[in-house]
């Protein structure tokens, strides 16, 4: 009895330690360094702000976030109008303020500053604020998020929606909070409204969940059943907005169902949704890992070739790769906290483990009845994931690093050095240092890239914008993620007067005084006049071939401006 008695009494004063902890104040410089930090990520995304971007799904998005501003958006079988968490907050801001390129990319700038400041927060949780200003910084350079925080990406929403579900289950549990635990089954509903792939957080944090029932660091009673009080609350709210948008309350079940399901059906020669998905398990780890330093570094040896600035220029070879040396850093720390056993890294090492083996092996479309397991699409955008938990990692192995004695496994030997040199504090400076210059230089370059692959169309829709909103336009539509930017830049005004120039099989067919819009070396199905139409069209004209002034080089030209853009102007449609 008494030994029982202890134990409670124990608990109860490590609830209460934690409780207080919670209430601490943080101390002004860590503030001030997170503000400086969030700061850095807000205003390094509006500087190289690029709206929609000409390789992902942001027109879909905007044109539907566009609908639901001006009162016509209705869910449907259509994938991506059950996409809540994307086309609401868009249209906000367009309601507030209007179609630009800042309101198009607010919603990701602000998701990306957000999950900016919830990685301090878990980093703060698990080990204290020093690991937590890291893992901010170093979520604020990583290029996987910095690249397309400035875009209008849905896993940007996605990595701040299931880093807030996480951050809450981990207050939740350590303060035993029916606020947190709520806010934890609010967030785990919320995540897959951004995008289908936020599902993945559900059996992250299930499976974790499990584990800390077993190893009784957490308890089922009135507190911890929030967590289903807020999956019930998400979820009937969802069904309250989808029956009266649709008059279907399980119209995003149902949809998501029908779509994954019909993954690599073919009907009629063609695949009914997105092909058989990318399958192949070498992708993430390719993207993950991208300089082949093992091989570069053996042929340099067998060569003798030992010139380090030789092996470097070699080594460092961006490839417009989305990563850096951010998973290199990763594996350190992780062999390092478990080398060390360094239990507050638990909690970041198992969301980043389950996090990329669900990307890995996880189901795209899983059925019994016949049998298959689709494994999921593949797509390096779709790391961000698990972009908080990497930073969360490599902050604590740097602290853990830091705060060690001598009994750390990896033992520095003292070298003479002056007395304001700390030797650990110099090594943790070169690896931020060096994760930091190499990180700024491919978002940089893929910044370039990005800006490069959205020139054409939006010089096109800046002359455009000019003319009369009657003023009919032919753009083609199979190049939908180039040209359809042409109508956001216009702000969707009058989106009638656009057409597709697709399968138009000679000049007569466009009526004169339109504008059309032609890729320069890309053919089109129908109106296939490339490179030169006006030996075939001469009653056309030539209003604007955009060509940038700046000098890229030719690997991102060849990389981000393969199709090139034609203006013409229709003076009459005789052809030739």
């Amino acid at each position: 009895m008494a030994k029982g008695t202890f134990k409670k009494s124990t608990t109860k004063q490590r609830q209460t330690a934690i409780k207080k902890a919670f209430r601490k104040p943080i101390p002004n410089k860590y503030l001030l360094a997170l503000f400086a930090i969030a700061a850095f990520a807000l205003i390094y995304s509006l500087l190289f702000i690029i709206g929609p971007s000409s390789y992902g799904d942001d027109p879909t998005y905007l044109s539907l976030a566009y609908g639901a501003a001006t009162g016509n958006f209705v869910q449907s079988s259509y994938i991506f109008s059950v996409r809540l968490m994307m086309i609401f907050p868009i249209a906000l801001f367009y309601k507030l303020f209007g179609v630009s390129l800042y309101t198009d990319s607010m919603w990701d700038i602000l998701c990306f500053v957000g999950s900016v400041i919830a990685a301090f927060f878990i980093g703060k949780e698990l080990y204290n604020e020093k690991a937590g200003i890291i893992a901010a910084f170093l979520l604020s350079i990583f290029p996987l998020t910095a690249i397309l925080a400035p875009t209008v990406s849905d896993n940007i929403p996605m990595m701040f929606m299931t880093a807030m579900a996480m951050l809450s289950i981990l207050y939740a549990q350590r303060r035993s909070s029916k606020f947190w635990y709520f806010a934890a089954g609010f967030f785990l509903i919320a995540s897959p409204l951004v995008t289908p792939e936020g599902f993945i957080i559900i059996p992250i944090a299930v499976l974790y969940l499990v584990i800390e029932l077993f190893r009784r660091k957490i308890t089922v009673n009135r507190k911890s059943l929030h967590l289903a009080y807020g999956v019930l609350m998400a979820g009937l709210l969802l069904m309250a907005f989808n029956y009266l948008n649709s008059g279907h309350p399980l119209i995003t079940y149902t949809t998501n169902s029908n779509y994954f399901s019909a993954i690599g059906v073919m009907q009629n020669g063609a695949y009914t949704t997105i092909g058989q998905a990318n399958q192949n398990l070498g992708l993430y780890p390719q993207w993950m890992f991208p300089y082949n330093i093992l091989q570069i570094l053996a042929s340099n040896i067998s060569r003798l070739n030992l010139n380090p600035i030789s092996i470097w220029d070699q080594l460092y070879i961006t490839n417009f790769n989305m990563s850096g040396f951010f998973f290199y850093a990763l594996v350190i720390a992780a062999l390092y906290l478990i080398a060390r056993k360094e239990r507050r890294a638990y909690f970041a090492l198992f969301w980043f483990i389950t996090g990329i083996m669900y990307l890995e092996f996880g189901p795209m479309h899983f059925s019994l009845i016949p049998f298959q397991y689709l494994l999921t699409h593949r797509l390096p955008r779709f790391m961000a994931l698990i972009a908080v938990p990497t930073a969360l990692v490599i902050a604590i192995a740097l602290m853990k690093f830091a705060d060690s004695g001598k009994k750390q496994i990896f033992k520095i030997k003292r070298m003479k050095l002056p007395g304001w040199v700390n030797l650990r504090t110099a090594i943790i400076t070169a690896i931020m240092l060096f994760l930091t210059v190499t990180s700024l230089q491919i978002s940089t370059i893929q910044y370039s890239a990005m800006a490069l692959s959205r020139y054409d169309a939006f010089t096109i829709a800046n002359y455009l914008g000019q003319l009369p909103n009657t003023t009919v336009i032919y753009y083609p539509a199979s190049y939908t993620q180039m040209f359809s930017n042409i109508q956001i830049y216009m702000k969707f005004d009058n989106l009638s007067r656009f057409r597709a120039v697709d399968n138009i099989e000679n000049c007569t067919a466009i009526p004169v005084n339109s504008y059309v819009v032609l890729t320069k070396y890309a053919k089109i199905g129908g109106l296939n006049y490339t490179p030169d139409p006006l030996n075939m069209c001469p009653g056309w004209q030539t209003i604007l071939y955009p060509r940038t002034g700046q000098n890229y080089s030719s690997a991102i030209e060849g990389y981000a401006y393969p199709f090139r853009a034609v203006l013409y102007y229709v003076k009459s449609n005789q052809s030739g």
